[in-house]
């Protein structure tokens, strides 16, 4: 499953960019006019082929975010093992990076009801998930040693984008800013483990 999400939201999030250029490109009229006829047409059915494939990556991926939101808040311990959370982890971080983090703006597309993209809906999900799980120490450690996506402010700017849309209650973002507390106390403990063991 933690696979299939990977595999999907990259999809998405891949397709999702592509559009978001190409319809930037188009909203350029005067450089989009001195294009020739054939590249527009080209470039316009290359979009309506991004369209479709983004709607059936976004539509995939966000079931399966759901069908994880549902799991994690049912049974935590499949997901703690330790060929499962680091993986989980680190596609958790890494998707949070994409929603809230410096390139989310690429995602921003016209029309994302049409796409069946809903990144509030999503990033509520993400959330949950984390918040479903922010009970467990080895998941705070997995999300701590997650050296490539995660970083405190990228879960600052999910809580106040979260805040800003109404996505969570105030209890909610005050359970996240704890598990965030945790990471970071994860964090200090491994970088420390690490330097004794240099």
């Amino acid at each position: 499953m933690i696979n299939d999400v990977t595999y999907l939201m990259d999809e998405s999030i891949s397709e999702l960019t592509r559009i978001h250029d190409t319809q930037v490109e188009m909203d350029n009229k005067e450089v989009w006019l001195s294009k020739t006829q054939e590249y527009r047409r080209e470039r316009e059915g290359t979009l309506r082929q991004l369209e479709r494939h983004a709607s059936s990556y976004t539509t995939l991926g966000r079931s399966t975010v759901e069908l994880l939101k549902l799991f994690t808040a049912e049974t935590k311990a499949p997901f703690m093992m330790p060929e499962i959370v680091d993986k989980l982890a680190a596609m958790l971080d890494y998707n949070l990076v994409a929603f809230v983090g410096p390139k989310y703006q690429n995602l921003k597309v016209r029309e994302p009801e049409k796409l069946r993209f809903d990144p509030r809906g999503f990033l509520s999900d993400l959330i949950h998930i984390y918040l479903n799980l922010s009970d467990q120490p080895e998941f705070a450690r997995a999300v701590a040693g997650d050296g490539k996506s995660y970083s405190r402010e990228i879960f600052e700017n999910a809580e106040k984008i979260a805040l800003r849309a109404g996505l969570k209650t105030a209890t909610e973002l005050e359970k996240l800013r704890v598990f965030v507390q945790l990471v970071e106390e994860a964090k200090e403990l491994l970088e420390a483990t690490d330097l004794l063991h240099r």
